[in-house]
């Protein structure tokens, strides 16, 4: 009898409770706490669709409110979409939040192409309509339309900075062709986009506006995750390639240089140049000639710098750091080879001449600068006035081991400029580069690195 009357009385109060939670009002009194009053996207790639964000709306009283719509402002010509309980709709009646409870809305955009060059607007609102009451939530986005180039071959071609240049699969630069890129532009890559150069790219920018290569996402978590596009491939064949002021990044490989030859002019010359966020390599190269001066790569996978089976490398006043990074490596990131492993067995062998000079070599590993001969080949080697992480010691350059021994301001937040007391200040070497990696004037006494740092006056 006593265990009956507990179950009596228990539901009793449940019944209470639920017909109090779900007992619809329809006071206008009563408010709703809506997490934010606005949802801002990034700049977003017309006709791609965005990340999602949230929209919570909360219910603190003790009675359920039934909206009377929910609905967009432009309704069914709205750029916004909105997932209402699972329901994709511009427009949902009679939808209803418990007391004590709370509505999630999910919320994404598309962006409609309106061919202009420049950034637009879009926005919209998201109307709520209950008890006579009415709340708006803003919807805030700036679309970009862009030239879209799906399995093109080129030649001769002038990219400008008037709207980016979208690479949604593949783009050959032809034999014979050349691929010019004008300061400022931009170039997106969709997923494992890949640009070919077989003839010749001159991709020139200045040192207030820089040419742009990156993955074509850049809402939410995609802004600085790398691996997203492949990588610029310079193919047999090519020559009198140069990038300057540019910044490469997100993808898988920088630059992927394969352009054995019979001289060792460089094929590619790159300067005041950043790559970073590379899942493999910022340069990777083979039987290859390139000459890298006032450049920063960090964050990369496999090697900051690799060049492999011989060929011809200088870099001059250039910062190579893979600490930190996104990636645990315990060896070399700046490796050098004669030769490569081809198959099981068979090597790929090629002289090879290594210049570096004023470069800070840094990372995770013990040794982070290798240089293998073991291919036999003739192999000649330069090093003078580098910083590189080491516990050997190698003469005229300055090795260590120590915790941010280059004296970088602060490499975490990916700010590699020397701090005042830098070990890196004033001790490199005056061989005729004038100029630093951000088109500042190098002093008398120039620093080693990319980056010089300049004393308030």
């Amino acid at each position: 009898m006593r265990n009956t009357l507990l179950i009596i009385l228990l539901f009793t109060f449940w019944v209470g409770c639920s017909t109090r939670d779900e007992s619809v009002s329809f006071d206008p009194s009563l408010s709703l706490i809506f997490s934010n009053d606005s949802v801002v996207f990034d700049t977003l790639l017309s006709e791609r669709r965005s990340s999602t964000q949230r929209l919570t709306i909360y219910n603190p009283n003790d009675r359920a409110i039934q909206f009377t719509e929910i609905a967009l402002g432009n309704g069914a010509n709205s750029d916004y979409a909105v997932i209402i309980n699972g329901k994709e709709t511009s427009s949902l009646s009679n939808e209803r939040i418990l007391g004590g409870d709370s509505l999630m809305i999910l919320v994404e955009v598309n962006v409609t192409p309106r061919n202009e060059n420049l950034p637009y607007l879009v926005k919209d609102s998201l109307i709520f309509r209950w008890n006579t009451n009415e709340e708006h939530v803003k919807l805030v986005s700036y679309g970009q339309d862009g030239n879209t180039i799906n399995s093109s071959s080129i030649c001769n071609e002038t990219w400008t900075s008037d709207r980016p240049y979208i690479i949604a699969d593949t783009v050959l630069v032809s034999a014979g062709c050349q691929l010019v890129i004008e300061k400022g532009a931009n170039i997106y890559f969709e997923n494992d986009a890949i640009m070919f150069i077989q003839g010749t790219l001159k991709a020139i920018g200045d040192s207030s506006e820089h040419i742009i290569f990156r993955n074509a996402r850049f809402d939410g978590v995609y802004d600085l995750v790398p691996g997203q596009w492949d990588g610029i491939y310079f193919l047999e064949g090519s020559t009198e390639n140069e990038i300057s002021y540019s910044e490469i990044f997100n993808g898988q490989v920088g630059l992927r240089i394969g352009t054995p030859d019979d001289d060792d002019l460089p094929d590619l010359l790159v300067s005041n140049t950043e790559i970073y966020n590379m899942s493999q390599a910022g340069i990777l190269a083979f039987t290859s000639d390139i000459e890298v001066t006032n450049t920063l790569i960090y964050n990369c996978g496999n090697y900051l710098v690799g060049g492999f089976a011989g060929g011809n490398y200088s870099f001059k006043h250039c910062t190579l750091s893979n600490e930190p990074a996104l990636f645990i490596q315990d060896e070399a990131t700046v490796q050098f080879s004669d030769n490569l492993v081809i198959g099981e067995s068979d090597l790929l062998i090629g002289d090879l001449n290594v210049e570096m000079t004023n470069c800070i070599i840094w990372g995770q590993a013990d040794e982070e600068l290798l240089i293998n001969n073991g291919g036999g080949a003739n192999v000649s080697v330069s090093l003078t006035s580098n910083i590189v992480r080491s516990g050997e010691e190698l003469t005229n350059n300055f090795t260590s081991r120590e915790f941010n021994f280059p004296g970088f301001k602060d490499a975490f937040g990916n700010d590699y400029r020397l701090d005042t007391l830098a070990f890196a200040k004033d001790r490199g070497i005056d061989i005729g580069i004038q100029k630093d990696l951000v088109g500042r004037n190098r002093d008398s006494f120039p620093d080693i690195g990319a980056i010089e740092r300049i004393e308030k006056q």
